[in-house]
């Protein structure tokens, strides 16, 4: 069995991602990944099954550093309201560090391969689950669906942010604040 070498994983994942980005997925092949990477295509197997196999462990990969960007700054003590915004901000700051995995999720989220995900294995999503239901019972949060208050709350970062990339606002730090206040009061009650 032959070794994993870091640096060439390393060099698959960026190159799928950016190729991804840059065609879509119908347009990706093992062979354009491997030329991409500088490396064999026959290397690509020793760490991945199949391409689905490849693409699907990407996803759950952004998902996973998208979940630790947004959980950088929570603490147990915090109230409802603080650990929303600081959720929120962070979400924020990390996508913005990393337009090309929210560029990546975007797509992926659109393909059939999006079947054999569950959201709920996110740890980002319990973890907003649990604060949306928390500030429910508080009575501080409006008694909404989960699905609903999480779309109205954290769904207008994406939009921002691809507002942001094209150019049409720029997301300073004022800009950012405003936003997370706005998405605060859509939810709360």
């Amino acid at each position: 069995m032959r070794t994993r070498d870091q640096a060439k994983y390393d060099s698959i994942v960026d190159a799928s991602i950016n190729l991804i980005n840059e065609l879509g997925f119908d347009g990706i092949s093992i062979s354009k990944i491997a030329k991409r990477a500088k490396v064999s295509p026959a290397t690509i197997y020793i760490y991945f099954d199949n391409k689905e196999d490849l693409f699907t462990n990407l996803y759950i990969d952004i998902r996973e550093k998208m979940s630790q960007g947004a959980l950088e700054g929570l603490e147990q003590d915090m109230t409802t309201e603080e650990a929303f915004k600081s959720i929120w901000y962070h979400s924020f700051i990390f996508n913005l560090k990393h337009p090309e995995y929210l560029a990546y999720r975007e797509q992926f989220e659109q393909t059939t391969m999006m079947k054999n995900i569950r959201p709920a294995d996110f740890r980002l999503y319990q973890t907003i689950d649990e604060l949306l239901k928390r500030g429910i019972k508080e009575k501080i949060i409006k008694d909404y669906p989960l699905q609903v208050l999480t779309a109205f709350a954290y769904a207008p970062i994406i939009t921002l942010l691809n507002y942001h990339h094209a150019g049409i606002i720029e997301m300073g730090e004022d800009n950012i604040m405003q936003a997370c206040e706005i998405a605060w009061n859509a939810i709360h009650s």
